[in-house]
This record gives C-alpha cells, sequence and structure tokens, in this order.
C-alpha cells in the first residue's frame, strides 16, 4: 500500500503580511504546541513520512521553531521552511543549519509589485534575508506565486534568479484561499517560462490547471494517500487543509487510524467531495501526482529532475556550504 512522505505540518496560522491571494491572516490565530508537534514527528518518522514542510501562516512567528526543527532533524526527517522574510535576518541564526530546503516569498523584483502583493513592506527585508542566508552557508529557493498582476515580471524575476544563481520556484495561485484561480494568461506564461534556466513550473500542475482542475467524476486528487495534513490544534485534517470536512486527532491517526474503515473510505473518496469539483491548489495536487502513472506524473517528475538539476549540478552547491554573493 502507498504510504505519504509528506508531512504538512501548519505550526502556526498567525501571519505578519497580508497577501491578496491568502485569507490565513483573516483566521484566528494559533500556534501549535512544542509538545505535540515532537511527539507526532516521531509517530510520522515510524509511519514513513520523509518530508515535513513547517507551514502556516508565517512559521518564523512560532518561537518554538528551532527546537521543532533539530527535532525532525535529530529524527532523520527532511524539513521545509518557506518565509515571507519579514523576520529571517532576525531568526537565522536560530534555524541554521536545520532546514533541508529554505525558501523565501518573492512575487517581483519590483519592489513596489512585490509590496502591493504581500500587503505590507517586505520587499527589501527579502533582499537583506538573501544575504544573511549567505553569509550562513545557505541557498534558498525564491518562490514566485503568480497572479494577473506580476505574470508578465517573470523573466524578470528569472533573470534576477540566473545573475544569483537561485532556483525560482513559479506557483500559480490556487483557488484554495478563498480566491479564483490562475486564468489562461496566467497558465500560459509558466509554460513559457518553464524551460528557463533556474526556473521550476510543475507542468503537471499546469497543466491540470488548463483542463479545468479537479473533477469529481474522475477525480485526479490524492490529498489523503499523499500527504498527511497537522494543523496547530493537533488534529489531522482530512482530505486537506483547504477542504477539510473531518478532523482527526494527531496521535489518534499517526497510532493506527489510517488502518480504521473510515480512513479508507475517505481516501476513496478524495477528489470526489463536492467541495473538490474544479479545485486547482497546487499544494495538494504537486504530491497527487508522485501517485499513479500517467501523464501528471510524468509531467511533474520532469519538472522535479529539472529543479535538481538546476539547483545542485548546474550551480555545483552542497548544502552547508558558505555560497559567495552575486550582484543584484
Amino acid at each position: 500500500m502507498f504510504r505519504p512522505i509528506l508531512c504538512t505540518y501548519y505550526v502556526t496560522t498567525r501571519c505578519n503580511a497580508r497577501c491578496g491571494f491568502c485569507d490565513i491572516h483573516l483566521r484566528d490565530g494559533s500556534d501549535a504546541v512544542l509538545a505535540d508537534v515532537v511527539a507526532n514527528l516521531k509517530l510520522l518518522k515510524r509511519t514513513g513520512i520523509r518530508f515535513v514542510d513547517f507551514t502556516g501562516g508565517e512559521p518564523l512567528l512560532h518561537p518554538d521553531l528551532p527546537a521543532m526543527l533539530r527535532e525532525a532533524r535529530r529524527l532523520g526527517l527532511q524539513t521545509i521552511v518557506t518565509t515571507n522574510g519579514l523576520l529571517y535576518p532576525i531568526r537565522a541564526g536560530e534555524i541554521a543549519g536545520l532546514v533541508s530546503l529554505l525558501r523565501f516569498s518573492l512575487d517581483s523584483v519590483r519592489k513596489a509589485v512585490h509590496d502591493a502583493l504581500r500587503g505590507v513592506p517586505a520587499f527589501d527585508r527579502v533582499m537583506e534575508s538573501l544575504d544573511v542566508s549567505r553569509s550562513l552557508g545557505e541557498r534558498p529557493d525564491l518562490v514566485f506565486t503568480v497572479t494577473a498582476m506580476n505574470a508578465g515580471q517573470i523573466s524578470e524575476a528569472a533573470e534576477f534568479a540566473r545573475r544569483n544563481r537561485l532556483m525560482l520556484l513559479l506557483n500559480p495561485a490556487s483557488s484554495g484561499f478563498g480566491t479564483p484561480g490562475p486564468d489562461r494568461k496566467v497558465l500560459d506564461a509558466l509554460l513559457a517560462a518553464a524551460s528557463l534556466p533556474y526556473v521550476t513550473v510543475n507542468r503537471g500542475v499546469v497543466r491540470f490547471m488548463q483542463r479545468g482542475g479537479n473533477r469529481t467524476r474522475h477525480p485526479r486528487c490524492r490529498a489523503v494517500t499523499s500527504t498527511v495534513v497537522i494543523s496547530p490544534d493537533n488534529t489531522i485534517l482530512v482530505p486537506c487543509y483547504h477542504q477539510a470536512v473531518m478532523q482527526i486527532p494527531a496521535e489518534t491517526h499517526l497510532k493506527g487510524w489510517s488502518r480504521r474503515s473510515e480512513y479508507r473510505m475517505f481516501r476513496k473518496c478524495e477528489g470526489r467531495f463536492r467541495v473538490c469539483e474544479g479545485c486547482t491548489i497546487s499544494s495538494n495536487f504537486d504530491p497527487s501526482f508522485t501517485v499513479g502513472w500517467d501523464e501528471y506524473f510524468f509531467l511533474s517528475q520532469i519538472s522535479k529532475v529539472k529543479y535538481i538539476w538546476d539547483k545542485f549540478v548546474r550551480t555545483g552547491f552542497t548544502p552547508g556550504r558558505k555560497v559567495a554573493k552575486k550582484g543584484n
């Protein structure tokens, strides 16, 4: 039986940005309890999870994030942290060497556009974060959330990434936060940039969106099968964070609930719930496309191979080695 290898762990729902394509900052802010996270990480390791994406909200708002990362690395888990950069220069030393994949949000290399999309002055902090990360031997990825407002600026961001030898992850804004999914022009712009050096686009996700997203009659979502999603209140959300129809105590699930008939029912029904019709939430479909052999699987794998080539082979980057500063 296929076992999930990714845990998306929402350690907080608090956020210090006000992005127009995300509504998490409108929700009641809450933080995960460190003792719960430590206990869950041990159980996740036993279930076969290999990657833990510590997310939010803004994960660096959680005071115990370094302790969480240390425990995950002690267990041999690969860690992912995506930050808007506002707090990174302050907390960089606390998490240095603890993050397998560090990512900064950068939605434009034009300060005014990036700050408008983020809803707060964030551009200068991202640039400062890049300098600090280089001094610590990190080579962070840049996550560019593509909307109608910035789709025409992808080439500028790609050139910035190339000069600095950083990966630019183009991520289409999805329908998961009360906003409409990307339009045809945005999707065309994503595909046009997919072959650029230092640029990663999940071609499978884009192709899926071009075809209208998930269809409940013939679903392609494997959110339950591929991913474990844990919320700050220590519950597992089924089928996914955005469309949760049930919450299960994390310990109950991780200690064997997945073997029960209820869980098998959710796996059978993944992608078939009414709220799943037309879904284009890329954070669900990227891992979903690792399950099953079809066009989306192969297109996604091509994108992942290109990422590995550009990030590690093209640059010769070795994690932990200090990176020489490039001009902006």
